[in-house]
């Protein structure tokens, strides 16, 4: 797992790309991975280790959910970055 500095780099490129929204999930929960990829680190989230899976609801003319799986830290690592540059 990449040091603290570079998840808080993907994080901010993530954001900055839209791959990730940059406000708070409508709904998000915690549990052992299910090998997806991280949205932030781009490495799988093995059922080895912890990951939160964030759901963002979208209407309008495209109503629905945007699923995303990131690991525990790189959670944190966008929620500061979002919080912070957001």
């Amino acid at each position: 797992m990449p040091d603290e500095n570079i998840l808080r780099e993907k994080a901010r490129a993530a954001i900055r790309d839209g791959k990730l929204p940059s406000r708070a999930p409508d709904r998000s929960w915690g549990g052992p991975g299910v090998g997806a990829t991280c949205a932030v680190c781009g490495l799988p989230v093995t059922k080895d280790e912890k990951e939160f899976e964030i759901e963002f609801a979208h209407d309008g003319t495209n109503p629905g959910l945007d699923k995303f799986h990131v690991h525990i830290r790189c959670f944190a690592a966008w929620e500061f970055e979002r919080r912070t540059n957001g």
